[in-house]
């Protein structure tokens, strides 16, 4: 059986900048000697809601690996400009910390992502990747492999990927999951490295996604309060909620109102598992 890590270019490896999306790259590293292809590229597209330490976790990545991970975010959706101007690219010092991105989209959108229309994983990350690629010479998706972090105990995700009639031209690769490999792996692989993601199990990429579950949300915000006021000012503005049901400050009176609930690692997950059809 071929290693399912040695991935033929030309290829796109979607960096999360979670642990699973890390291992896997860390393996495709692994997998070519220490080297990946001068075609096949790493990006991470930066919404600007990242945690600090999953920025910190992409930056330790290329370093202890030696990887050049293109660090993208969302400047306009316009298809009348060129697609190298859809985006910037940035690096761990310049990278947007306060949601400019982010902020940036729902400008152009004048709405916020809810639960029937969640653009944010679609436009700021999908289509950043596929903007970087087109920039660069790779063509449109399905002229290149893209490499995605879902492991083996996430195949239902998979499936709704391949299954999704949007998705069709794409070529997707899946190495975690050919490899069989789950979640426990995953932290049994992390506890063997000099560095690790730096979050408690149970926090995803973004500091408040609205798409998991409400205690999910609860717990996060019992622990991270601050984080919210950035999703809270914009459901201000806007007089909309983010996600399904509940406000942002709604799940920080529930926060204060319970006792403290423990993190759910099922919600650990990359951003954009949790949506439909689109994964980055």
């Amino acid at each position: 059986m071929s290693n399912p890590f040695l991935i033929k270019g030309p290829a796109l490896v979607s960096f999360s900048s979670g642990r699973s999306s890390a291992m896997m790259l860390g393996k495709m590293v692994e997998a070519h000697g220490g080297r990946l292809p001068d075609d096949v590229f790493v990006a991470f597209a930066n919404t600007g809601r990242e945690l600090e330490p999953s920025l910190r976790f992409a930056h330790d990545c290329a370093t202890h690996w030696g990887v050049h991970i293109h660090w993208l975010e969302f400047v306009t959706n316009l298809q009348s400009v060129p697609a190298s101007e859809r985006f910037v690219e940035v690096g761990y010092n310049s990278a947007s910390r306060n949601g400019e991105p982010f902020d940036r989209l729902i400008a152009r959108k004048q709405a916020l992502p809810t639960g029937l229309h969640r653009w944010c994983t679609e436009f700021l990350k999908v289509k950043v990747l596929f903007d970087f690629a087109e920039s660069i010479g790779l063509g449109k998706p399905g002229d290149f492999t893209e490499v995605i972090g879902l492991r083996a105990d996430e195949k239902p995700r998979i499936v709704r990927l391949r299954e999704d009639a949007r998705n069709e031209a794409r070529t997707l690769a899946f190495p975690l999951s050919t490899a069989g490999i789950v979640k426990g792996n995953v932290f049994s692989y992390w506890k063997l490295q000099p560095f690790d993601l730096q979050l408690e199990r149970g926090f995803g990429n973004c500091d408040e996604c609205p798409f998991i579950g409400l205690k999910a949300r609860i717990a996060r915000a019992q622990r991270r309060p601050a984080n919210c006021e950035w999703w809270a000012q914009h459901e201000l503005a806007r007089g909309h909620i983010f996600g399904k049901e509940h406000s942002v400050v709604e799940v920080l009176g529930f926060a204060a109102a319970s006792p403290t609930l423990p993190l759910n690692d099922d919600h650990d997950a990359e951003c954009g598992t949790w949506c439909p059809s689109m994964v980055a």
